[in-house]
């Protein structure tokens, strides 16, 4: 199997990696990954925001 097949997350990124060469079906793996950053750069956002603000929220002793 090839290391496409591994890393693309769909079945259509899957298929369209495995009739590509080789080089390109890697070049889509790495577009698939770059896209995946933004998603979580805002759920980490999210996620820090609401611990900061829940440790502002609580009284301290």
């Amino acid at each position: 199997m090839r290391l496409s097949g591994l890393v693309a997350q769909c079945v259509m990124c899957y298929r369209t990696a495995a009739a590509q060469q080789w080089a390109r079906a890697r070049v889509l793996d790495a577009g698939i990954l770059i896209l995946l950053v933004p998603p979580l750069l805002v759920v980490g956002a999210i996620v820090g925001l609401a611990w900061w603000k829940g440790r502002m929220a609580r009284p301290s002793i």
